[in-house]
């Protein structure tokens, strides 16, 4: 049987950090905090990193660096998979912005 499930649960938002107002420092982190731009960027950057990674491991294969298909298979579907989950979060973000646009006040 499971014990202590839920006893040190914390809230997904902190409400109190939600309330505070903002002290004219939008590109610096609040207690330790990223910031959205910073983790969009590091999230895009990743992604670049897959595709260049991708690219590279392709381009070592046709020079002969790498025998093994298998990495650079693995490679080159985590580049694309990785592509088109940045594609669809794109798209549901504008989704949810034109959503958003189209509410009464």
């Amino acid at each position: 049987m499971i014990d202590n499930i839920g006893t040190n649960a914390a809230p997904f938002i902190d409400r109190n950090h939600a309330l505070k107002p903002n002290n004219d420092k939008d590109n610096e982190d609040v207690k330790g905090q990223k910031n959205f731009a910073d983790t969009l960027n590091e999230v895009l950057g990743g992604v670049n990193q897959l595709q260049l990674d991708a690219d590279l491991a392709a381009g070592q294969m046709l020079t002969g660096d790498i025998e093994n298909i298998h990495q650079v298979m693995i490679k080159t579907e985590e580049a694309r998979l990785s592509l088109q989950l940045t594609g669809q979060v794109v798209n549901k973000v504008l989704d949810a912005y034109q959503e958003i646009s189209r509410m009464q006040i």
